[in-house]
C-alpha cells in the first residue's frame, strides 16, 4: 500500500501523471495493454509516431530460440519486459515496435558470418568485413548501445520496416571506413533484472564490457606487441560504462586503455539526464512496477541522475584523458528533439502533463575537456539510427569519426616518435652483432645468455671466501688471469637473468624491491654494447614480455655522443632531438612530444645510459652539462653501464641494483663452439655433422689442457676469435701459451685485412705464408703497435678522434693511398661504438683490452730488437719524450697495468728467439727483471717472473738453467709463505710451475701440509700433482693430512687413476667420521666408479653417523650412471628396521628420473612409515617428479591431513611443483590456511602464491577466508593472494576492507598485498595512507614502508608520513626516517615542514627529524644551522643524529666544522665516534682541527685511539708528527688499530725515515703479510716508493737508507747480534714453532735485492 502525505505541494501534473500510471499498471495486471509506439515520420518532425494496431495474445517460440546465435545469453529476458519495448525506457530503441524480434515478413540485406566473442555476459560481434575476410585493416570500431536495449537494434533505422543499420550497411560505414573493423558490443543492459540474483553495480559492467573487448579476435595483419587503435562509438548511459571501464582498466586490461585513440559519445548523460527532474515519482513507480512483475530495476538507474559518484567518475574519467593524451579524441553529441518521460508509461495523457524536453541536453552531455559539444537534431530514442549516407546526423557523427582515423593513421606525434625509434634507430643493422669472420649476428640468433651478477662487497667478500673452511668452493687466486678478467662464474644465487631485472627481489637489508635504477658495470670486451643491443632487442620484439608490461618505450643514449652535442641549451628536449630525430623532417615536434610525455608520464619510458665511463670528464659540477646529466642519471627508470672504475656522483641517487657483466659460463663455452661448427645433427648432413662433432672434441680437449686460455675464451670476442682460427692449426701443433694462441689469432686477421685494404686479394692471402703477411701489413702493425702503447701509456682504451690526429702526427707516412681512418675502419683488431658516425668522427678500441697489450708488447719489443729506445706521447697535449726499454722495464714492471703486457713482452721475445735458433733475448729479459730496482717485500717480483716465465716454451740448457734458479727460489717462497700467513696465494695460480708444487709437496714439514690444503682451493689440479699426494692416502696417519688430500682430490672432476680411486675407497672404513666423510665426498663428482665402490659407498648408507650418511646420500643422489644392482641394493633398505637408514635410503633414491615403478611404490609406502621423519624424507624423494602417476598423488594428498607438521608442510611444497594439480587437490591445499601450524600455512600461501594458473574458484574459495573469524586465517588468505597481478577489483576492495581488521597481523598482511599491485586506484592508495594514524605501531611503521618504494606518492601522503616523525614509536619514527631521506624529490613545503620540528619540545621527534634531513644535497643554510645548533644538546642522541646529519656535506661552513670537532671531546663514546667519522677524508679541516684527532691517539680507550686513527686516515698529506703519532700506534697489540695506521700510512703522497725509523719491522711485516695477497710492492730505487695498485707513495730518505734500515730491523733480535744467512741446504731456516724467525727467511729470500 502506498501511502501519500497531502501536506506536501505537489503539482497537479505530477498528481495526474501518478494517476495515469496506477492505471496503466493497472492495465498491464490485468492483461490488457497497449504497444508502444513506432516512429513514422522524419527525423526532426514534431508529430507523435503511429501506434502499433497489434495487442493481446502473441505467440511466442520459447525453444530453441529462433535468434539465438544473433542473441548474447545474458540479454535474454522475458519478452514483455524486453523484446516488446514496454514499461519505461531510457535506452534508445525499446519504443520501437519489434524492436527486438525480426519482422518475419520483411527480409534483411545479406550479412556477412559473424564473430562473436561471448564473455561473461558481453558479446562482441563483428559485423565488418566477415571474420573470414583476410582483408588488411588497421582499427576497430565498437559501438556500445545503452540502458534498457541491445545490439543491432540500437542501431536500426526501422520506419514502417525500411530496416538500415548504418554500422553494416554497405553504402554507409563500411564504405566510407573500408579498412576499419567494425563491431557491436552487447552487455547486459536490461532495465528490469531477475529476482534471485545479486543487482550487478557499475564496476561489475565495466569489468564485463573491459574482458569482451579484450577477448576480441587477432587482425590478420596484426604486429605482435603493439595495441591495435580503438575508436568506441558509445550511446546514451552505455558511454558511462565505458568511461568506468577505462578508468578502471590496469592489468591484464591496460591494453584497452592504450589502445584507445578515440570515443564518440552520443547523448551520454555526464552531468545526469532530465529524468532527475520525475524522478520522485518516476523511481517509486518503476519499483513497482517491477514488484508486480517479480523483478528488480537496475542500478544503473541512479546514473541518469548527477550524483556524487557520477560527477567523480566523470573527473577520474578526465584526468585519465589528460594523463593518457586522449583530449584531443572525445567528441560529445546532445539531442535537441523533445522526448516525453511520461508518456512512455501513458501514451495518451495530453500535451500539458507530457512535460517534453530533451532527455539529454548540450548541459546534461557536457564534459568539460569537451569544449564545444555537437548537436543531433532528433530526439533522443533516434540519435542513435541514421536512414542513409545523407542523414544530417549521420554526416556528422561519421565527420568525426573520420577525424579520429585520420589522426590514428597519421599517428599522434608520441607514435610517430615511438615508431621512428624502432624502426630506425633500432633498426636490424643498429642491433646486428659482427663476427670475427665478417658474419652478421642479429641479436634475435644471439642466443647465449648474458650472465649478470650482482656485485659483491669487495675485499670483504673476497677476504670472506678466502678463509672459508676446506670444503668452501675453488677459487683462482685474485692475481690470476680468470680473476683479472672478471670471467669467474658466480655463484647462483647471485646471477640475475635479463629478462627478469626488474622483478622483486630482497634487497641488502632483506626487504623485498622492486628495481628501477639499476646499474651495470663491465670490463672492456665483456659484451656491454652487446647487452645494450640485447635489452633494446628483446624489448622491441616484445621477448622481454615484463618489461613491455612496465615501459612504452626504451631510450638508449650513448652517454660518449654528449661529449660533441652542444645545443645551446642542456634539456631532454634538445637531447631527443639531437640522438633520435636529427634525419626526421618533424624532428623538433617528435622530440617535444617525447619530452613531455616523459615529464608527464615518466613511470612508462626507461632510459638505458650506455657508458658512464667515458663521459667521467663531464661529471664536474663546474662542467656545463653536469646539471643535465644530474637529472639525466636520475631518472626513475634507467640501466646505467659503466667500466668498473667510475663512480656515480654524489649528487646522484643511488641506484637500487649494482650488477657487473661477466663472460660465458663453461656450459655456454660449449653451447658456443656447437652452433660454430654446426655440430647439430638436426642441421647438417651426418658426414658435416660428424667432422663437426669432432672439430668441437678438439677445441675442448685443447682449453682443458690450457686453464688459461680456457680462461680467456670466457670472454665471448675471445672465443670467437679462437674459433675463427681454429682451421688454420690442421695438423700443426696447437698454441701451448697465451702469445702463441693471440700470434696465431693475429696471423688470420691480418689475411682477410689485408684484402680488406685492398693490398692482396683474398685468394693470394689463403696461401700466404708469415713472412708475406709481416711485409703486407707492416704499416698497419706499426699503427696498431704505436696506437696500442701510447694507450696503456696514457691509461686510454677508447681512441677518440683528437688522440689518433696526435698519434698520425708522429708515425711515418703508411704505404697506403687509405687515409687514416679509413685503415682504422678496416681493421679487424678495432671496433667502433658508433658504427653510424662519419670515419673522421668516430671513436675506436680494440676487440678487447688483452689484444692493446699484445700490440703494446710487440711495440716494446720491436724497439728492443732495434736497440731504439720507446717514443712515449702525451695523448693530452701532444708532448713526445723517449725512454729506453730497459729503463722502461724499471719503472713499470711492477706495475698491476701492466701484467699482462710483459707475460706478452715473454712471450714474443721466446717466439723470437725460436725462430733465431738463440735463446739470447728471452735470457737477458728476465735477468733485466732481476735487476735493480727490485721490490723490497717479494711476492710481487715472484708473481711477475711466475707470470713470465708460463709464457716462455723454449728449453735450451743456458735458459733451462736460469729457469731452474728462478723457480728454486720460487719453492723457497711458496713454503716461507705458508709458515707465515699461514696458507698460499703463489700456488693457487694456475701459471705456478708443477715441478715447484711437486718438489714442495714431497716434505713432512707442516709448511707441506699447509700447501696441501690451499692447493684444495685451486679450481683446477696438475696431474703430477694428483700423483704424489694420492701416495699418502696409503701410508698417512695423520688425520689432517688424509683430510687435505681427500678435498684436494675432490676437486678433480677428471678421472682418478684405479689405484687413486681404490685408496680413497679404503678411508671409507676409517676409524674417524671426518676421514669417511671426506672420503666419500672426495668422489662425489667422479664420473665413471667401478661398481665395488659403488657398493661400498651404498653400504655408508648404514653408517652410525649422520654426516656420513649425508655424504653417500649426495654421491649417490647425483650419479645417473647408478647399475640396477646398485639402486636395488638401495631400495632393500626402504624396510630397514633403522628408521634412520630408510631414511638414508630415500633420500639416495630422490631425484632419480628413471626409477622402476615398484620402487616408486615402495617410497610411496613410507608416506605411512610410523617415523614422521621418514614420512617427511619419502614425500620430499617425489617432490619434483613431473610424472607422478594419480594414485601417488592422491597419497601424498592424504598426507596433508598428517599429525606432523613437517610432514603436512613437506606435503604441500612437493604438490606445489606439479603442474596440472586437479582442483580437488588445490582445493585441499587451500584448506591448509586454516591449519594451526604457521610453518604449514607458510607453504600452502608460497604454494598457491607461485601458481598463475589458479582456477578463478581457487581464487574465489581463497577470497572466502579474508572474513574468517579465525584471524590466522585471513592472514593467510590475505597472503596467499599475494603478488597476483590478476586480482579481481572485488577481492582487491575486500582485501582493501580488511585494512579495517580488528587483528594487526591481518592489517599488516592487506597492506602487503596491496603494495604488490603496480597500478592501485587512488582511493585504495589512499585507504592505505589512513593506517599512517593506524592504533597500532607495527601496522603504522608497516603502512610506511609499503609507501616508501612507491614514486608516485601524492604530496598529501608525503605530509602524513612526515606527521609520523612525531610518532610515539622509535620504529615508526625510523620508518618515516627511511622514507623521507630516500626521496630525492621531496617538495619544499615538506622539506620546511621537517625542519619546523628541529625546535619540537620532544626530543624524539627532534632527532627524527634531524635524521630525516639527513643525506639531503639541497638543504638551505638556514636549516643547515639550525641543526648545527643542536651540537650542543645536552641528550647525547640529538648529539650524535645532528654530527650524522652534517656528515659527507661538502659545503658545511668553517664554523659547523669547528663545533663537531669539538664533539672530539664528548664524554658519551658514541658521540665521539659520530665526529671522527664526520670529519675523516674532509680535505677543508684546519691544520688545529686536526691536532685536535691527532691528540686522541694517546687515548686510554684503544676505541678512541682506532677512531683517531681512521678519521685521520682519508688525509692525504699530514704533518710529520701527526705520522709520527699514527706509527706508534704500530705497536699496538690490537689487529684493527695496526690495519687502520697502515691504511692511514698508505694513503699519504709521501713517507719519510724521520716518521717511520722506529717503527720500520711492524710496518714492514704488515706490509708483506699483505703483499701476498693485495697488489702491493716496495720499490728499492733511488727515489723509492711504495706502491698500492696504482698508487704510489714516496719514500724520503734514499735508497741506501731506506734499505739499510729495513735490513738492519730484520736482522736484530732481541738480546743477540746479527743473525745468520741459512743456506740452501738448510732450508728453510725456521723452525715452524718459532717465533720471530721470519726475518731471517725473508733475508734470505731478499738476498739479490738487499
Amino acid at each position: 500500500m502506498i501511502s501519500v502525505n497531502f501536506s506536501q505541494r505537489i503539482s497537479l501534473a505530477v498528481w495526474a501523471t501518478a494517476l495515469c500510471l496506477l492505471v496503466g499498471a493497472v492495465g498491464i495486471w490485468i492483461g490488457v495493454h497497449p504497444a508502444p509506439p513506432a516512429p513514422s515520420s522524419p527525423p526532426g518532425s514534431d508529430s507523435e509516431p503511429e501506434r502499433s494496431p497489434r495487442q493481446g495474445v502473441r505467440l511466442r517460440q520459447v525453444s530453441p530460440n529462433k535468434d539465438e546465435t544473433d542473441t548474447p545469453e545474458d540479454a535474454l529476458e522475458p519478452e514483455e519486459g524486453r523484446n516488446r519495448g514496454e514499461g519505461v525506457s531510457l535506452g534508445e530503441a525499446s519504443s520501437y515496435p519489434g524492436h527486438s524480434q525480426r519482422r518475419k515478413d520483411q527480409t534483411e540485406p545479406d550479412r556477412p558470418t559473424q564473430f562473436h566473442s561471448k564473455t561473461k555476459g558481453v558479446n562482441l560481434r563483428q559485423v565488418y568485413p566477415c571474420p573470414d575476410d583476410k582483408t588488411a585493416t588497421d582499427v576497430d570500431i565498437i559501438a556500445i548501445h545503452g540502458l534498457d536495449t541491445q545490439s543491432p537494434d540500437t542501431w536500426i533505422w526501422d520506419p514502417k520496416g525500411a530496416r538500415v543499420n548504418w554500422l553494416e550497411d554497405p553504402h554507409m560505414l563500411p564504405r566510407r571506413f573500408s579498412t576499419a573493423r567494425i563491431f557491436t558490443c552487447d552487455w547486459p543492459a536490461a532495465l528490469f533484472e531477475q529476482p534471485g540474483f545479486v543487482q550487478k553495480m557499475i564496476d561489475e559492467f565495466a569489468r564485463l564490457l573491459l574482458a569482451g573487448i579484450e577477448g576480441r579476435p587477432t587482425a590478420t595483419n596484426d604486429q605482435p606487441g603493439r595495441d591495435r587503435p580503438i575508436v568506441f562509438v558509445a550511446s546514451c548511459l552505455g558511454g558511462i560504462i565505458l568511461a568506468k571501464a577505462l578508468v578502471m582498466a590496469s592489468g591484464e586490461y591496460e591494453s584497452v586503455k592504450r589502445a584507445t585513440r578515440g570515443i564518440v559519445f552520443l547523448a551520454t548523460p555526464f552531468q545526469g539526464t532530465s529524468f532527475q527532474n520525475v524522478a520522485t515519482w518516476a523511481e517509486p513507480a518503476l519499483k513497482l512496477w517491477a514488484s508486480i512483475r517479480d523483478k528488480n530495476v537496475s542500478h544503473l538507474l541512479k546514473l541518469t541522475k548527477s550524483t556524487f559518484d557520477l560527477d567523480e567518475l566523470v573527473r577520474n574519467f578526465t584526468t585519465l584523458c589528460l594523463d593518457n593524451d586522449l583530449k584531443g579524441g572525445l567528441f560529445t553529441f546532445y539531442e535537441t528533439g523533445k522526448s516525453s518521460l511520461p508518456r512512455k508509461i501513458a501514451p495518451w495523457l495530453p500535451a500539458f502533463l507530457s512535460q517534453e524536453q530533451p532527455l539529454v541536453d548540450s548541459q546534461s552531455a557536457t564534459l568539460h575537456i569537451v569544449p564545444h559539444p555537437l548537436p543531433i537534431n532528433r530526439p533522443h530514442v533516434t540519435v542513435n539510427k541514421f536512414y542513409g549516407p545523407d542523414d544530417p546526423g549521420y554526416v556528422s557523427v561519421t565527420g568525426v569519426l573520420d577525424v579520429l582515423l585520420c589522426n590514428i593513421r597519421n599517428g599522434r606525434p608520441i607514435e610517430k616518435a615511438d615508431l621512428w625509434i624502432r624502426k630506425i634507430c633500432y633498426s636490424p643493422a643498429t642491433l646486428n652483432i659482427e663476427r670475427l669472420s665478417g658474419d652478421l649476428l642479429p641479436m634475435d640468433q644471439c642466443y647465449i645468455n648474458l650472465a649478470i651478477v650482482e656485485r659483491t662487497s669487495g675485499n670483504a667478500d673476497r677476504s670472506k671466501q678466502e678463509s672459508e673452511g676446506k670444503d668452501g668452493a675453488p677459487q683462482s687466486s685474485p692475481f690470476s688471469l680468470a680473476a683479472r678478467l672478471n670471467v669467474e662464474t658466480p655463484d647462483k644465487n647471485i646471477q640475475v637473468e635479463l629478462r627478469s631485472l626488474f622483478d622483486e627481489r630482497k634487497d641488502s637489508d632483506g626487504k623485498t624491491m622492486q628495481p628501477r635504477r639499476v646499474l651495470i658495470r663491465g670490463r672492456a670486451g665483456v659484451g656491454k654494447t652487446t647487452l645494450c643491443k640485447k635489452m633494446v632487442h628483446g624489448f622491441t620484439t616484445d621477448e622481454f614480455r615484463d618489461w613491455n608490461k612496465l615501459f612504452d618505450r626504451v631510450l638508449w643514449v650513448p652517454l660518449r655522443k654528449l661529449k660533441a652535442w652542444s645545443p645551446t641549451s642542456y634539456n631532454l628536449e634538445d637531447l631527443f632531438c639531437y640522438e633520435f630525430f636529427n634525419q626526421h623532417p618533424d624532428r623538433i615536434i617528435l622530440a617535444q612530444e617525447l619530452f613531455r610525455t616523459v615529464h608527464s608520464h615518466g613511470q612508462k619510458t626507461l632510459f638505458i645510459l650506455d657508458g658512464l665511463d667515458e663521459i667521467s670528464q663531464l661529471l664536474d659540477d663546474e662542467n656545463p652539462k653536469f646539471s643535465f646529466l644530474q637529472h639525466l642519471l636520475n631518472q626513475p627508470n634507467v640501466i646505467i653501464t659503466s667500466r668498473p672504475h667510475v663512480s656515480l656522483p654524489v649528487e646522484v641517487r643511488l641506484t637500487d641494483l649494482e650488477l657487473e657483466t661477466v663472460g660465458f659460463y663453461p656450459d655456454q663455452v660449449n653451447d658456443y663452439l656447437q652452433v660454430t661448427f654446426k655440430a647439430d645433427p638436426r642441421n647438417v648432413e651426418a658426414q658435416s655433422y660428424l667432422e663437426a662433432h669432432r672439430k668441437v672434441k678438439e677445441v675442448q680437449s685443447y682449453l682443458e689442457a690450457h686453464q688459461l686460455i680456457q680462461g680467456l675464451v670466457r670472454i665471448p670476442i675471445q672465443l670467437d676469435a679462437l674459433c675463427y682460427t681454429w682451421d688454420s692449426f690442421g695438423d700443426k701443433p696447437k698454441p701451448q701459451t697465451m702469445t702463441a694462441m693471440y700470434k696465431a689469432i693475429e696471423e688470420n686477421l691480418w689475411k682477410k685485412d689485408i684484402a680488406r685494404l685492398e693490398k692482396r686479394t683474398q685468394k693470394q692471402m689463403r696461401i700466404a705464408h708469415r713472412s708475406e703477411i709481416n711485409k703486407s701489413a707492416k704499416d698497419e702493425v706499426y699503427l696498431l703497435e704505436t696506437l696500442a702503447f701510447a694507450g696503456m701509456q696514457n691509461d686510454i682504451i677508447d681512441f677518440e678522434p683528437r688522440h689518433r690526429n696526435i698519434i698520425w702526427e708522429h708515425l711515418d707516412s703508411a704505404g697506403t693511398d687509405l687515409l687514416f681512418d679509413e685503415i682504422l675502419g678496416r681493421l679487424s683488431f678495432l671496433r667502433t661504438s658508433d658504427p653510424s658516425s662519419k670515419d673522421r668522427d668516430r671513436n675506436y678500441h680494440f676487440l678487447h683490452l688483452t689484444f692493446q697489450e699484445y700490440f703494446a708488447a710487440r711495440y716494446f719489443v720491436r724497439q728492443q730488437k732495434a736497440q731504439q729506445p720507446l717514443r712515449c706521447l702525451r695523448l693530452s697535449d701532444g708532448d713526445c719524450s723517449n725512454i729506453e726499454t730497459a729503463a722502461f722495464l724499471q719503472d713499470h714492471k711492477y706495475g698491476p697495468h701492466y701484467d699482462i703486457f710483459w707475460r706478452f713482452v715473454a712471450g714474443l721475445l721466446d717466439a723470437d728467439d725460436m725462430v733465431l735458433d738463440v735463446d739470447n733475448m728471452a735470457l737477458d729479459f728476465f735477468k733485466a727483471i732481476e735487476e735493480e730496482p727490485r721490490d723490497l717485500l717479494g711476492p710481487t717480483h715472484q708473481r711477475l717472473i711466475m707470470h713470465c716465465l708460463s709464457e716462455v716454451e723454449q728449453k735450451r740448457p743456458t735458459f733451462t738453467k736460469l729457469r731452474t734458479k728462478l723457480e728454486t727460489r720460487l719453492e723457497k717462497w711458496v713454503l716461507f709463505e705458508c709458515n707465515f700467513i699461514g696458507r698460499s696465494e703463489l700456488s693457487r695460480e694456475m701459471e705456478c710451475p708443477e715441478q715447484i708444487l711437486v718438489n714442495s709437496l714431497k716434505q713432512t714439514s707442516e709448511d707441506a701440509l699447509t700447501l696441501l690444503e690451499s692447493l684444495s682451493r685451486r679450481t683446477t689440479v696438475p696431474s703430477s700433482i694428483i700423483d704424489v699426494v694420492s701416495s699418502r692416502l696409503n701410508n698417512s696417519t695423520s688425520t689432517r693430512q688424509c683430510i687435505a688430500v681427500l678435498v684436494l682430490l675432490r676437486r678433480q672432476r677428471k678421472g682418478l687413476p684405479e689405484t687413486t680411486l681404490q685408496g680413497i675407497a679404503a678411508r671409507f672404513e676409517d676409524q674417524d667420521r671426518d676421514v669417511r666423510r671426506a672420503a666419500i665426498e672426495a668422489l662425489q663428482g667422479q664420473a665413471d666408479l667401478p661398481k665395488g665402490i659403488l657398493q661400498r659407498i651404498t653400504a655408508r648408507l648404514e653408517d652410525q653417523d649422520r654426516g656420513v650418511r649425508r655424504a653417500a646420500i649426495n654421491t649417490l643422489q647425483g650419479r645417473a650412471d647408478l647399475p640396477k644392482g646398485i639402486v636395488q641394493g638401495i631400495a632393500t633398505r626402504l624396510e630397514h628396521q633403522d628408521r634412520d637408514i630408510r631414511e638414508a635410503a630415500i633420500e639416495a633414491l630422490q631425484g632419480r628420473a628413471d626409477l622402476p615403478e615398484g620402487i616408486l611404490q615402495r617410497i610411496t609406502a613410507r608416506l605411512e612409515d610410523q617415523d614422521w621423519y621418514v614420512r617427511e624424507a619419502a614425500i620430499n624423494a617425489l617432490q619434483g617428479r613431473a610424472d607422478l602417476p594419480k594414485g601417488i598423488l592422491q597419497r601424498i594428498t592424504a598426507r596433508l591431513e598428517d599429525q606432523d607438521r613437517g610432514v603436512r608442510r613437506a606435503a604441500i611444497n612437493t604438490l606445489q611443483g606439479q603442474a596440472d594439480l586437479p582442483k580437488g587437490i588445490l582445493q585441499r591445499i587451500t584448506a591448509r590456511l586454516e591449519d594451526q601450524d604457521r610453518g604449514v600455512r607458510r607453504a600452502a600461501i608460497n604454494t598457491l602464491q607461485g601458481r598463475a594458473d589458479l582456477p578463478k574458484g581457487i581464487v574465489q574459495g581463497i577470497a572466502t577466508r579474508l572474513e574468517h573469524q579465525d584471524r590466522d586465517i585471513r592472514e593467510a588468505a590475505i597472503e596467499a593472494l599475494q603478488g597476483r597481478a590478476d586480482l579481481p577489483e572485488g577481492i582487491l576492495q575486500r582485501i582493501t576492507a580488511r585494512l579495517e581488521d580488528q587483528d594487526r597481523s591481518v592489517r599488516r598482511a592487506a597492506i602487503n598485498t596491496l603494495q604488490g599491485q603496480a597500478d592501485l586506484p587512488k582511493g585504495i592508495l589512499q585507504r592505505i595512507a589512513v593506517r599512517l594514524e593506524d592504533q597500532d605501531w607495527y601496522v603504522r611503521e608497516v603502512t610506511i614502508n609499503a609507501l616508501q618504494g612507491r614514486a608516485d606518492l601524492p604530496e598529501g601522503i608525503l605530509q602524513r608520513i612526515t606527521v609520523r616523525l612525531e610518532d610515539q614509536d622509535k620504529g615508526v619514527r625510523r620508518a618515516a626516517i627511511n622514507t623521507l631521506q630516500g626521496r630525492a624529490d621531496l617538495p619544499k613545503g615538506i622539506v620546511q615542514g621537517i625542519a619546523t620540528r628541529l625546535e619540537h619540545q620532544d626530543r624524539d621527534i627532534r632527532e627524527a627529524a634531524i635524521e630525516a634531513l639527513q643525506g639531503r644535497a639541497d638543504l638551505p643554510k638556514g636549516i643547515l644551522q639550525r641543526i648545527a645548533t643542536r651540537l650542543e644538546h645536552q641528550d647525547r642522541d640529538i648529539r650524535k643524529a645532528v654530527i650524522n646529519a652534517l656528515q659527507g656535506r661538502a659545503d658545511l661552513p668553517k664554523g659547523i666544522l669547528q663545533r663537531i670537532a669539538v664533539r672530539l671531546e664528548d664524554q658519551d663514546a658514541v658521540v665521539q665516534w659520530a665526529a671522527f667519522a664526520a670529519l675523516q677524508g674532509r680535505a677543508d679541516l684546519s691544520k688545529g682541527m686536526l691536532q685536535g684527532i691527532a691528540a686522541r691517539l694517546e687515548h686510554q680507550d684503544k676505541n678512541v685511539r682506532r677512531a683517531a686513527i681512521w678519521a685521520l686516515q682519508g688525509q692525504a698529506d699530514l704533518p710529520e708528527g701527526i705520522l709520527q703519532g699514527i706509527a706508534a700506534q704500530l705497536e699496538d697489540q690490537d689487529w684493527e688499530i695496526e690495519q687502520a695506521v697502515i691504511a692511514a700510512l698508505l694513503n699519504q703522497g709521501a713517507l719519510s725515515l724521520t716518521v717511520l725509523g722506529s717503527y720500520v719491522k711492524p710496518f714492514y711485516k704488515t706490509l708483506l703479510e699483505r703483499s701476498f695477497r693485495e697488489p702491493l710492492y716496495w720499490c728499492g730505487s733511488e727515489n723509492g716508493f711504495l706502491a698500492v695498485g696504482p698508487k704510489h707513495i714516496s719514500l724520503i730518505g734514499g735508497q741506501h737508507s731506506w734499505k739499510e734500515t729495513v735490513v738492519k730491523s730484520l736482522l736484530e733480535k732481541p738480546g743477540k747480534g746479527s743473525a745468520n744467512v741459512a743456506n740452501d741446504e738448510d732450508w728453510p731456516p725456521w723452525p715452524h714453532s718459532a717465533a720471530g724467525r721470519w726475518e731471517d727467511a725473508v733475508v734470505e729470500l731478499l738476498q739479490p735485492a738487499l
